[in-house]
C-alpha cells in the first residue's frame, strides 16, 4: 500500500511547526534557563541521561577521596576519631549505595536531585566534625570545605539551581555555626591569626561560590543551546526523508485516486512476475471500467466525477490489503488490480465480489440502465513460464472486460 500524500503533508506541516517552535527557543535570552513544559522535560531527560554516563566514575571517586579523610580522623581526632570514622563511613555507603541503585535502575530522573541531596550531606558532615573537635584540631575540617565546594562545582557542572542550593545552604549553615560558636582559647598568636583568617577564608569561599554558579549557568545555557540545535538537526533530517517520501510517493501516486500510477504499476508489475515465475505460482489481473463514466461526467459535471472516482478507489483499496497486491489508475475510469497467489476461479469470485460492492453503492447515475454505478470487470491468470511475455497478460484482462461490457456491463468476464 502507498503512503497517502496527504498524511505526508500533514506530518510535514506538524514537523515544519516543531522545527519554526525550536528555531523560536534560539532566540530567546535564557535568562530562566527553562524551556516550554514539553521541551524542558525531553531535555531534562537527555542531560539526566547524559549526567549518569559522564559523572558516574568522577561521583565514586569523591566519595572514594572523602573516606580517605578517614585518616586525617585518627591523626587527628583523637578520643572522637572513632564517632568520625562512624558517621564518615555510614554516609559514604549510604550515598554510595544509593548511586548505585539509581545508576543500575536506570532512574535517571533522580540521579541529580541524589547526588546533590549527597554533596550537601557531605558538606553538612563537615560542619559536624568540626562541632565535635576542639581547637585546633578542628581548624583542619575548615579548610576542608573549599575541596568541597570545587568537588560540588565539577560534579554538579551544568545543573546551576543544584550548585546554588547544595552551596548555600551549606555556606549558610557553616556561618551561622562558626559565628555563634565561642573560639576557646588556645594561643595568643595562633587564635589571633584564627581570626584574621576567618574573614578572608569565608570571602574566598563566597567569592568560589559566585564563580561557581555563574559558571554553571553559563554551562547550563550552552547545554541548553547545544541541545536544541542538536534537535534542529534532527527534525530537519526527519523532514528531509519526509520530503523524499513525498517526492517517492508523487511519482509513483495517481494526484487525484491517491492510487498507483501506471508507471508504478508496470514497475511492481514485473517484479511481482519475475517472482511469479520463479515460485511457479499463479498470477491474477482484473482490469475495471466504470460504466458509462462519460455519460454520469455529461450529467453531474467533472467535479461530481472525482467525486465518484475516489469513492470507487476506495472500494478498490479495500481489495488489495495483502503483500504484492496492488489497485492503479491506468487511465480515465480504468483501474488495474492485481492479486498474486490467485488463479482464474479465485480472482473470479473476487471479482464478482467487487462488482456487487460497488453496485451496492447505490451512486445514483441517471445516465445508467439501473440508475445507479455500476462496473465492468475482465479477469485474466495465468501461472508464468519463461517463454510467455507478461504484457499478454494485461491484453487477456483488457479482452475480457470488452467481452463484459459487450455483454451488457456491471458483470464480470474471464
Amino acid at each position: 500500500m502507498l503512503t497517502s500524500s496527504v498524511l505526508l503533508d500533514q506530518k510535514l506541516d506538524q514537523l515544519e511547526q516543531k522545527i519554526i517552535h525550536h528555531k523560536g527557543l534560539l532566540n530567546k535570552p535564557y535568562k530562566c534557563l527553562s524551556f516550554p513544559s514539553s521541551v524542558e522535560k525531553n531535555y531534562r531527560k537527555r542531560n539526566d541521561k547524559l549526567f549518569i554516563q559522564s559523572s558516574r566514575g568522577v561521583l565514586f571517586f569523591g566519595i572514594f577521596i572523602y573516606m580517605l579523610f578517614g585518616f586525617a580522623d585518627k591523626a587527628i581526632g583523637f578520643e572522637r576519631a572513632p564517632d568520625l570514622l562512624i558517621i564518615r563511613v555510614s554516609l559514604a555507603l549510604a550515598i554510595a549505595i544509593s548511586l548505585g541503585v539509581v545508576f543500575h535502575k536506570k532512574l535517571i530522573n533522580c540521579a541529580v536531585y541524589l547526588t546533590t541531596i549527597g554533596m550537601t550531606a557531605i558538606g553538612l558532615s563537615l560542619i559536624l566534625f568540626i562541632s565535635m573537635l576542639k581547637e585546633p584540631y578542628s581548624l583542619a575540617y575548615h579548610l576542608g570545605m573549599i575541596p568541597w565546594q570545587v568537588f560540588v562545582l565539577v560534579a554538579l557542572r551544568t545543573y546551576s539551581r543544584a550548585i546554588l542550593a547544595s552551596s548555600v545552604i551549606v555556606f549558610a549553615t557553616y556561618i551561622g555555626f562558626t559565628y555563634s560558636k565561642d573560639l576557646q582559647p588556645f594561643d595568643p598568636e595562633l587564635d589571633a591569626l584564627v581570626l584574621d583568617f576567618k574573614f578572608v577564608f569565608v570571602a574566598f569561599w563566597s567569592l568560589l561560590i559566585l564563580i561557581g554558579v555563574y559558571l554553571g549557568y553559563f554551562m547550563e545555557k550552552f547545554s541548553r543551546q547545544d541541545y536544541v540545535n542538536n534537535k534542529l538537526l534532527t527534525l530537519e533530517a526527519e523532514r528531509l526523508t519526509l520530503l523524499s517520501e513525498k517526492l517517492k510517493v508523487l511519482s509513483t501516486t495517481d494526484s487525484l485516486t491517491e492510487l498507483a500510477n501506471r508507471r508504478h504499476f508496470e514497475h511492481c508489475f514485473e517484479s511481482e512476475w519475475s517472482r511469479a515465475l520463479r515460485a511457479k505460482e499463479p498470477i491474477c489481473l482484473m482490469m475495471i471500467d466504470i460504466d458509462y463514466f462519460k455519460n454520469y461526467n455529461d450529467y453531474y459535471g467533472h467535479q461530481a466525477g472525482d467525486v465518484c472516482l475516489k469513492d470507487v478507489s476506495d472500494v478498490l483499496k479495500s481489495f488489495a490489503q495483502r503483500s504484492g497486491e496492488l489497485v492503479s489508475r491506468y487511465g480515465g475510469e480504468e483501474f488495474l488490480l492485481m492479486l498474486p497467489r490467485l488463479n482464474l476461479d479465485e480472482g473470479l469470485l473476487v471479482a464478482q465480489k467487487l462488482c456487487s460492492t460497488i453496485a451496492n453503492l447505490n451512486i445514483p447515475h441517471a445516465g445508467a440502465d439501473l440508475g445507479h454505478l455500476t462496473v465492468s470487470i475482465g479477469v485474466a491468470a495465468v501461472v508464468p513460464q519463461l517463454e510467455d511475455d507478461m504484457s499478454e497478460l494485461i491484453k487477456a484482462a483488457d479482452t475480457a472486460l470488452y467481452r463484459a461490457k459487450g455483454s451488457g456491463r456491471n458483470r464480470v468476464s474471464t
